[in-house]
């Protein structure tokens, strides 16, 4: 073991090491996960003196793909879509979560199908959670808005050929597409069974067993070393349902918790009044979400198009609210976000003062090159002070990249890398891209910024990263047809979305609200005198110069845009307008109202083990549902 690491530290990984290797039989290929191979990380206690080499290394990785690509332009355009599944048994009338996802990966392998036409090929990767499995488009939708006719089939065939490897691995497993598995951290909420381990080497989860969480080492060391980093285990707050006003915590003390919590060496269960409690990161990094990702023309497009998703994220993160249900309880929040954020919450106590939110917050600034050229604009726009890495700052400002862009990687490099290999630490820093993509892809908001790979494979992109995962194929398509058209339209007419950036992290917060679709106020932009200002999402969608608004008056414009796409955009639209009128719930108040109406359920935020059960077989049952189908179980949710 690393030079540095007591006897101690060298055995609890050892231990740690044996459980990944163990997971996989001999000779069994590691799923593919695109992010690393099966090499385990080095243990927080050793990777900590390796950080600033880091750092710099990820900066001047960042450095040369800038210079390599700065002036890229890309005429063939691609897009793709990612689902996250869950895995869920339903053997003997229960429902618990499917511990299979590594052996079901292992036998889908990197990609199935003819992998010539989406609609009947999909690529799969490794998650988290070991009960999750995420879809990926492949061959990725070209730009032709023909391609959004695809994107149904594309998953009712994936969700297929995922359910029919599940079945072949264990006959008693379902496939569903639950934003969070309502039973997670509940006694006997595995198959098979395991149980915490609060004096384990992982999570130390009172609540969770280590085992939910995926074999690969790039989660268990993860979770460990996020652990080892801050100080203390995680501990998300979700309000309960019913929750009184005076027991409500401020963003403040939600995030002071874990570490008063540590000082009484707590091992409750329910150990906040009014709250859900989570101590490990499985609770927010097993939910599921529904991401498109888009290559544009050139780098000014990619800023471009990141700062106007901004503004949107919350929107669409409020229209596919789908989490209710956390722990086997009942919450006061519609969404999977608030959770995932507290959970993947790495400060130190000593940071709380200085770091000014989690890693898996909202973005914290705009990087358009119109601002990074307007000084006054962007001081309006970025209207937050954020901590950056200095060293990163100067080193890319020096390097000639502007000041923004220098800005909002030197910010994502305030962060320390939670993965180091000790054999990556000298690799050429012009051809490998190890130690950016590290930090990158572990600064989780909800829009990602994504510079070319260093192979310069392809080229700048961004992923739109907010909405909860939908009941259905086609609403999960409806969330991303909706977004790929509006990219399009956003990039060619130039829309100006931008609000404060203040303005959107408010956004972020009141998204997560119960009915926030309908009932909430949001800050959007008034295209008439171009000022901010509290709007309901009805208006925002179909009010005068609303955002469908002027969507349908593009597509209007578009010569390529056939009737049969126009129609099903339509389709699409609808329903999110619905949603903000409140003619049709979201997920989230369907749920809500199906739990209400099970015969067992008491009545005291408390989800019956059968309900769940009924919940999941629905889920698997009617995953393939649209609106107005007859005999369709799904009405009261779809119209």
């Amino acid at each position: 073991q690393a030079q540095g690491s007591s006897a101690l530290h060298a055995s609890l990984f050892a231990c740690m090491r044996a459980r990944v290797r163990g997971a996989f039989s001999a000779g069994a290929a590691m799923p593919e996960t695109n992010i690393t191979d099966v090499r385990v990380p080095l243990p927080w206690e050793v990777a900590v003196q390796h950080v600033e080499l880091a750092k710099r290394k990820a900066a001047d990785q960042f450095l040369a793909i800038w210079r390599a690509n700065k002036d890229r332009e890309d005429s063939e355009l691609r897009w793709g879509e990612e689902v996250e599944y869950t895995l869920v048994s339903l053997a003997d009338g229960g429902a618990r979560a499917a511990l299979c996802a590594d052996e079901v990966l292992r036998r889908l392998g990197p990609e199935t199908g003819s992998g010539e036409d989406p609609r009947s090929s999909a690529g799969w990767r490794t998650e988290y959670g070991n009960m999750m499995v995420e879809g990926v488009t492949h061959p990725p939708f070209t730009w032709s808005l023909d391609d959004i006719l695809l994107i149904e089939e594309s998953l009712v065939w994936r969700r297929k050929e995922l359910a029919r490897v599940a079945k072949e691995v264990d006959g008693e497993v379902e496939v569903v597409t639950l934003s969070a598995f309502p039973l997670l951290g509940v006694p006997g909420c595995t198959a098979p069974a395991a149980e915490p381990s609060p004096d384990g080497v992982v999570s130390q989860s009172v609540l969770c067993p280590d085992e939910a969480t995926s074999p690969h080492p790039r989660y268990q060391t993860f979770t460990a070393n996020y652990r080892k980093r801050k100080g203390c285990k995680v501990g998300a707050l979700a309000p309960r349902e019913g929750i009184l006003s005076e027991q409500r915590l401020s963003a403040d003390e939600v995030a002071q918790m874990p570490f008063d919590l540590a000082r009484r060496q707590s091992r409750e269960r329910d150990p906040v009044p009014g709250h859900i409690y989570m101590d490990s990161q499985a609770f927010g990094a097993c939910n599921c979400c529904m991401q498109a990702t888009f290559l544009t023309r050139n780098l000014d497009e990619a800023r471009f198009l990141t700062d106007q998703f901004l503004v949107l994220a919350p929107i669409f993160l409020a229209l596919s609210a789908a989490t209710p249900f956390l722990r086997g309880l009942v919450a006061d929040t519609d969404t999977r976000w608030p959770t995932f954020k507290q959970s993947w919450d790495d400060r130190s106590v000593e940071e709380l003062g200085t770091l000014r939110n989690s890693r898996t917050s909202a973005n914290d600034f705009y990087i358009g090159a119109g601002l990074a050229a307007d000084t006054q604009a962007c001081a309006a726009a970025n209207d937050v002070e954020v901590p950056i890495h200095e060293p990163t700052l100067t080193r890319l400002v020096e390097g000639g990249v502007d000041e923004l862009m220098s800005r909002h990687v030197a910010h994502l490099l305030a962060r320390d890398p939670l993965m180091v290999f000790d054999d990556r630490l000298d690799i050429d820093d012009t051809k490998e891209a190890d130690h950016w993509e590290q930090i990158q892809s572990t600064n989780w908001g909800t829009v990602r910024f994504k510079p070319p790979p260093c192979t310069g494979s392809i080229g700048w992109r961004v992923e739109f990263r907010s909405p909860d995962v939908q009941l259905t194929d086609f609403e999960n398509a409806a969330v991303v047809g909706v977004i790929r058209a509006l990219a399009q339209a956003i990039v060619e007419e130039r829309w100006d979305l931008v609000i404060p950036i203040s303005l959107c992290d408010a956004n972020d917060d009141i998204s997560a609200s119960r009915n926030a679709a309908s009932s909430s106020l949001f800050w959007f932009r008034d295209f008439s005198s171009g000022e901010a200002k509290q709007q309901p999402l009805r208006d925002i969608l179909a009010g005068p110069n609303g955002l469908f608004v002027r969507l349908r008056g593009w597509l209007d414009r578009h010569g390529s845009c056939s009737a049969e796409v126009r129609k099903r955009l339509e389709v699409y639209m609808m329903l999110f307008e619905e949603r903000a009128s409140g003619a049709l719930p979201t997920p989230a108040s369907f749920l809500r109202e199906q739990l209400k109406g099970h015969p067992e359920y008491k009545g005291d935020g408390v989800l019956p083990v059968a309900f769940v059960h009924s919940l999941c077989a629905l889920a698997a049952r009617a995953s393939g549902e649209r609106p107005g189908q007859p005999g369709g179980e799904l009405g009261g949710l779809l119209g």
